[in-house]
């Protein structure tokens, strides 16, 4: 069979389409960090609070850090902190409660590698160590990732 040359540029600009999508679809994708050292979360920390845990709160929405083509869900929980002590950072008291927001994800479709939230997540009554980020915009602390939650004592 001869190609005429009114197909061979079909045929060429077509795989110059397929390579193009191609690129474009590309995704930036991001596999689950690994632990932070006591060292690197004292460093990274905006503040360390200890705690006991008043009220968690959980919600699955769309994923805010997994942006790769498919369909992506996290729980997100709201932990009520009441705070017994501050060992770095400023602006919070003891006996003031806050509100704190991690996540862990809960749906991957297509499953991609990338982030895996926060490792544990206390329960109501826990008391606990956390190693925190301030959003300032939101007014939300956010523990680092993986390990900014140390969870000192649990409920029974």
């Amino acid at each position: 069979m001869r190609m005429n040359s009114k197909s061979s540029s079909f045929i060429t600009h077509l795989s110059g389409l397929i390579c193009g999508v191609l690129a474009l679809a590309t995704v930036n994708l991001h596999a689950a960090k690994e632990p932070m050292s006591k060292e690197a979360l004292e460093k990274e920390a905006h503040f360390i609070i200890s705690g006991k845990v008043m009220a968690l709160i959980s919600k699955v929405q769309k994923s805010k850090v997994e942006r790769a083509f498919g369909i992506h869900r996290d729980r997100v929980y709201t932990i009520k902190l009441k705070v017994a002590s501050l060992t770095k950072g400023a602006g919070v008291k003891a006996g003031q409660e806050i509100l704190i927001e991690a996540w862990q994800p809960s749906t991957r479709i297509p499953p991609v590698p990338s982030l895996q939230g926060h490792g544990r997540i206390p329960k109501k009554g826990d008391t606990v160590k956390m190693y925190l980020l301030k959003n300032n915009e939101e007014k939300v602390y956010e523990p680092l990732l993986p390990n900014g939650i140390e969870i000192k004592k649990g409920t029974k």
